[in-house]
């Protein structure tokens, strides 16, 4: 199985629309282009039949960050709107409550965003981590 220097497992596709999942896709891709990467679907509940490639960064949307806590403990694991874990930087948008049970149209938008400031402490962890 190859090496990358981030696997990103996206979130559940059945939540939110196409358009709120492109955007949040869009956006991890754009921070992590230029490094190898490889992205995996969280179609299934459990990833346990899933090979998760090797790699030292470990980048969760939503549901895909449940899987973090069960990775290298050595790698850098960021979690996007998901859960928290030890190791586990989380990044969550103000404005994103579903954690904590609101589904509203603000909080449902909120969570499929990652907001600028975000984005830069993102970015500079990976660097960081990896050059």
């Amino acid at each position: 199985m190859q090496n990358y220097d981030i696997v990103y497992i996206k979130g559940n596709p059945s939540s939110g629309t196409l358009l709120q999942h492109d955007q949040i896709n869009n956006s991890v891709i754009e921070l992590i282009k230029s490094y190898s990467y490889e992205v995996i679907d969280s179609q299934e509940k459990n990833l346990s039949g899933v090979k998760i490639p090797k790699a030292k960064v470990y980048i969760g949307f939503s549901r895909g960050s449940r899987y973090l806590n069960k990775l290298d403990k050595s790698s850098l694991k960021i979690s996007i709107g998901g859960i928290s874990g030890t190791n586990v930087h989380l990044f969550t948008n103000s404005e994103d409550k579903i954690l904590l049970g609101d589904i509203s149209d603000l909080s449902i938008q909120g969570h499929f965003i990652i907001c600028d400031r975000d984005k830069i402490k993102i970015k500079s962890l990976i660097d960081s981590f990896l050059l």
